[in-house]
């Protein structure tokens, strides 16, 4: 039998053309389909006994034309893909992330767990519907990745590979249907409010029964299709939420359209009272706008995730074995490969220099403002932009193991987590929509007994004014504009409370190796003993002698070398350099070495690390190498100090250069000679008396320390940023970005507590006024709207950081002003010494 054209497709809901006759059987009846690709579709799920599918969707899915004729995903098996867009975890399983099409709901998700999880390789598939990515956990081995794409396409959610451009459709797709509703709620919001007004002006002037009549007719020819459509998102989404025996915001929205639109509709075709077509449209127009502020700010917070993703070129120049460059894929690229990168272009890969020297600009991966010259030996990373010159890089990670990658992944991690802040948020959401809906209900037993034709009005102002738009929007909004601040300063937030524990903190423990100090050493001080060397000369011939040495010494000479000769040069262990130059035996080390090579004690000139350049009869000259100061260290320090926080230094370094550390920027409690087991016993300690600890670390080797902290800062450069596991992850050589995140927290936090704040006042005044019969449907509209839209602009104020003043109150805040803020940690601070 040929199906009407009113009849509804079971898979995907479109209509059914006529003369088409096509049907599924479904849990054992037979089912109309629109077309093959839905037919295909069903008769799978229903074969893999999954059709509950069904029974529990709250979205319907698009046509899945492609079924009928799938995809060829055989490429996909390729090493170069694997090795491009998967990761290995510590199991040997392959991750691989996966932007899927038309996935709506959470029975999509139920569905392709099932159909998708039941393959043999298939470990572990995680399925986001609030970004449509699939993130599986397989054995390629097992089931290739060509296998678990044709599934994902047969079932009509068609895969990509995550590239950048992947969900920037989705996006766009999402705001333009977002935008047309709006735009066809504002036209109708116009026609209809000119219509209200002309039967507003005209019951001052005794409009006519007819005139009036016509107004209230063509007001409802244009409000419904405009409700009707523009209003579909509010009235799908509520009976999702209703479906699944919960309590959305979007219930009584939507209840309250209906209500008022169908109430209007049949006062208006019987002619039996007042209609609220104007207020009805001017609702759903003004909804529509929050909800569009709302998108805007969630796609903005991804938009630093895009822009990491995008840094890549889609292809590079490898050189051949005879040096002649090639263009290849960029998954084409393997370790070990050799690639050409000229100025004006981004490294594709991470690597080390082979050849050239060029000012290399890594602003995207750590925030510095200023590129830093690079040659030989040197390490440069992925989605870098080489300014002048040209490299010659050999390939050492290549796809998921780039530092790039590590960052993007770190960003994906922090969008899953949903902050203790936001799930609270929505808990009270969902009881004040209970609430709301069972106050409407009393207060339309209320007037059905006080004034029966003033109790539809009532009722609907009720639901309008309190909807939960504002409670239920004002976290989200802040904490997404939030995360997008903090990556923009080069802050990547990986733990789901650390912006609610960050202003709380009362005890902020920094490391000194690595994290006050800079990875580089440089020289200090010279202190020149033979009069016929000059001071320029001392390093160079120090320079030479370092050339051979692989000791972190040896970084606070590389500027000075000139490039001279050096004979039977080596470095002795623990100990120093020594060499022939220009047939003079040289030695540059520690004083006690050279003590001995000499024959009779040396006493360095003052204190610090110095380190003796001799020849075989005298010391020609003494050198002081320090690691300077991050930049930023002491304003950090003073900051935390402002905030009533007590800081101190604990550090594995020797307690004598701990104590010279600890009085330069002012710290009165320190600690050195200490193991990573001693840091954390230090941190529980502190917590065991109450106190709230942060840690700012390297990320190395403070894992265990930044582990236990309550909150965890790592200072990651280079590989390190991918192996972290702390809190807040800084990008940069500085310590700027720390300071910025104890400032920033805290008015986040401010932020979602004044838009929780305002919620709670509004519901509390407009909803008794809504009741008493004080506000009228359309006046609701209004306030609610404008409700709503004031905690979305408050929200994005979170990511926004006020400018700082240019008074540096760390070189300046008196040293012993933490003294009197001193909250009793004689037990806990152990063997920590004052300041000498």
């Amino acid at each position: 039998m040929s199906q009407t054209a009113s009849t509804a497709c079971w898979h995907c809901g479109e209509p059914v053309p006529r003369g088409v006759d096509l049907q599924a059987t479904i849990g054992g009846k037979p089912r109309p389909m629109c077309c093959h690709g839905c037919q295909a579709v069903a008769t799978l799920i229903d074969q893999a006994g999954l059709d509950r599918y069904y029974d529990f969707r709250d979205a319907l899915p698009e046509r899945p034309e492609a079924a009928a004729s799938p995809e060829d995903y055989s490429a996909w098996d390729r090493d170069a893909i694997l090795r491009h867009y998967a990761r290995s975890d510590c199991d040997g399983l392959a991750q691989i992330t996966l932007v899927l099409e038309n996935v709506h709901c959470a029975a999509c998700s139920w569905l392709i767990k099932r159909f998708v999880g039941e393959l043999d390789g298939v470990a572990e598939i995680q399925v986001d519907i609030g970004d449509g990515r699939a993130r599986l956990h397989f054995d390629p081995a097992r089931t290739p990745l060509s296998e678990i794409a044709t599934r994902l396409a047969a079932l009509g959610y068609r895969p990509h590979l995550d590239s950048p451009l992947a969900g920037e459709q989705r996006d766009r797709t999402e705001r333009r249907r977002l935008l047309k509703a709006i735009v066809v709620a504002g036209l109708g919001m116009v026609q209809v409010m000119s219509y209200a007004l002309a039967g507003y002006i005209g019951a001052f002037q005794d409009i006519d029964p007819t005139s009036e009549r016509f107004f209230q007719l063509i007001s409802m020819l244009v409000a419904v299709p405009v409700a009707l459509y523009s209003g579909r998102i509010f009235y799908e989404s509520a009976w999702r939420t209703l479906k699944q025996r919960r309590m959305g915001m979007d219930v009584p929205v939507a209840a309250a359209m209906l209500l008022a639109l169908t109430a209007s509709i049949v006062t208006t075709l019987l002619d039996a009272g007042e209609a609220y077509f104007d207020s009805v449209v001017m609702f759903i127009f003004f909804l529509l706008l929050g909800r569009y502020a709302v998108l805007v700010t969630r796609q903005r917070a991804g938009s630093i995730h895009s822009a990491l993703a995008r840094s890549l070129p889609a292809a590079a120049r490898r050189l051949a074995a005879d040096g002649t460059p090639e263009p290849v894929a960029l998954v084409e690229l393997e370790a070990g490969d050799r690639i050409q990168v000229s100025a004006g272009e981004t490294v594709p890969a991470d690597g080390r220099i082979v050849d050239g020297r060029a000012m290399v600009d890594e602003s995207l991966l750590s925030g510095e403002s200023n590129p830093r010259r690079r040659g030989r030996e040197e390490s440069v990373l992925a989605g870098s932009m080489v300014r002048d010159g040209q490299l010659v890089v050999e390939v050492a990670e290549v796809g998921q193991s780039t530092v790039l990658a590590g960052i993007v992944q770190l960003l994906e991690q922090a969008r899953g987590h949903k902050p203790r802040l936001a799930q609270v948020a929505d808990r009270i959401a969902g009881w004040f929509v209970a609430f709301v809906l069972t106050g409407a209900a009393f207060t339309a037993l209320a007037w059905s007994q006080i004034d029966p034709a003033h109790m539809l009005p009532v009722v609907i102002a009720v639901l309008v004014v309190s909807c939960p738009c504002a409670l239920a929007l004002g976290t989200p909004v802040a904490l997404a504009s939030a995360a997008r601040g903090f990556a923009r300063l080069g802050i990547l937030t990986t733990g789901s409370d650390v912006l609610e524990k960050l202003p709380r903190i009362t005890h902020v423990v920094l490391d000194k190796t690595g994290t006050l100090t800079q990875p580089e050493m440089s020289v200090a001080d010279v202190r020149i003993e033979d009069p016929e060397l000059t001071r320029d000369e001392a390093l160079r011939l120090a320079a030479r002698l370092e050339r051979v040495s692989r000791h972190p010494v040896a970084t606070a000479f590389e500027d000075f070398d000139d490039g001279g000769p050096v004979e039977d040069a080596e470095a002795v262990m623990a100990a120093g350099v020594q060499g022939a130059i220009s047939d003079r035996r040289l030695a540059l080390g520690k004083p006690a070495w050279i003590a001995e090579k000499l024959g009779h004690e040396l006493a360095p000139p003052g204190e610090g690390q110095w380190i003796a350049l001799a020849d075989d009869a005298r010391v020609l000259g003494w050198l002081r190498i320090d690691s300077p100061l991050r930049q930023g260290a002491g304003e950090l320090v003073a900051q935390l100090r402002a905030r009533g926080i007590e800081v101190l230094l604990a550090s594995g370094d020797r307690t004598e250069n701990v104590a010279r550390m600890a009085e330069r920027l002012g710290i009165e409690q320190y600690q050195g000679d200490l193991q990573p087991a001693d840091k954390l016993e230090l941190v529980r300690r502190l917590q065991a008396e109450g106190a709230l600890v942060a840690m700012v670390g390297d990320g190395i080797n403070d894992a265990p320390v930044l582990a236990g902290a309550d909150v965890s800062l790592a200072l990651a450069e280079g590989a390190d940023i991918a192996r972290t596991q702390a809190d807040l992850v800084v990008t940069g050589r500085g310590l700027g970005r720390v300071s910025r995140a104890f400032e920033l927290a805290p008015r986040v936090v401010g932020v979602v507590r004044q838009n929780l704040a305002w919620a709670f006042a509004y519901n509390l005044l407009a909803l008794p006024l809504a009741a008493t019969g004080f506000i009228p449907p359309w006046a609701a509209a209004i306030g609610m709207s404008v409700s709503s839209l004031l905690v979305v602009a408050n929200g994005r104020r979170a990511g926004r950081l006020p400018t700082r003043s240019a008074t540096r109150t760390g070189e300046r805040a008196d040293t012993r002003s933490g003294q009197a803020r001193s909250r009793g940690l004689s037990t806990a601070e152990g063997n920590l010494k004052p300041e000498t």
